[in-house]
């Protein structure tokens, strides 16, 4: 385990832009190296994004949020911008760029925070597209892929690169039942190297038992704050970290 956590919240509030929208109240929690925390919004109601927040995209009313133990308020721009290339992130709405191929929109972050060749991202793209079963699409615009192929196309972006946090957005939606467990594997492995992750999605309940292994935390939100799960296993820092089966 690191010293410090990945993502630390400490009474964070975060109020919502648009009357319909519910703030964020009082979070408060930590996320260290492997550990997961599994996210249950609350039905038929819109809160804040949690995740934007977590990124330092949007800052706190009140609070601090921390990532990798640097307070995202008081990072400057560039070192904000370098700490979001360490984040890999799966959106509700996939956010693709129309008129770049996948290998380019897959790319613009790494090309952005890092020196790697194109060479040697597309290389690594086509591995992991092929670790999840789908055929070589680089080249394609992404209007070509179907809506589960986009959601799989994100797992690519998001595993990109060595992220430190893996902040996952409903990675299931829209993906038949037979083409999941590649998701499941690249998680378990990126946890196994000290990544942490924190999964939302409405359907909680599909991911749960053993496939999720140890170290988690399971929570759901109710107006505006985190509530534990009763079915989680304790705090975040007291789970045992899980022996990976390879």
């Amino acid at each position: 385990m690191s010293e410090k956590p990945i993502l630390e919240m400490n009474a964070v509030t975060a109020a919502g832009a648009m009357a319909p929208v519910i703030g964020l109240s009082e979070l408060s929690f930590e996320l260290g190296a492997g550990e997961l925390m599994i996210v249950e919004p609350e039905r038929h109601v819109e809160t804040v994004s949690l995740f934007d927040v977590a990124a330092g995209l949007m800052g706190p009313e009140t609070g601090v949020v921390q990532f990798c133990g640097q307070d995202w308020q008081r990072m400057g721009l560039f070192a904000q911008s370098a700490a979001r290339g360490r984040i890999g992130r799966i959106f509700a709405v996939e956010g693709w760029v129309s008129n770049l191929s996948v290998f380019e929109n897959i790319a613009l972050s790494q090309r952005h925070h890092t020196t790697r060749s194109d060479r040697e991202l597309q290389r690594e793209a086509a591995a992991l597209l092929e670790r999840i079963g789908m055929s070589d699409c680089l080249a394609e615009r992404p209007h070509v892929l179907s809506h589960g192929e986009l959601r799989r196309a994100q797992w690519v972006r998001a595993f990109m690169g060595e992220p430190a946090l893996l902040l996952l957005n409903a990675p299931l939606l829209d993906v038949r039942p037979d083409d999941q467990a590649p998701l499941l594997e690249l998680l378990c492995e990126a946890r196994a190297r000290g990544v942490a992750a924190m999964w939302k999605s409405r359907d909680a309940a599909s991911w749960s038992g053993e496939e999720a292994g140890s170290d988690v935390t399971r929570v759901r939100f109710s107006g505006g704050k985190l509530l534990k799960q009763d079915s989680d296993d304790g705090p975040v820092g007291e789970c045992r970290q899980r022996e990976m089966k390879r």
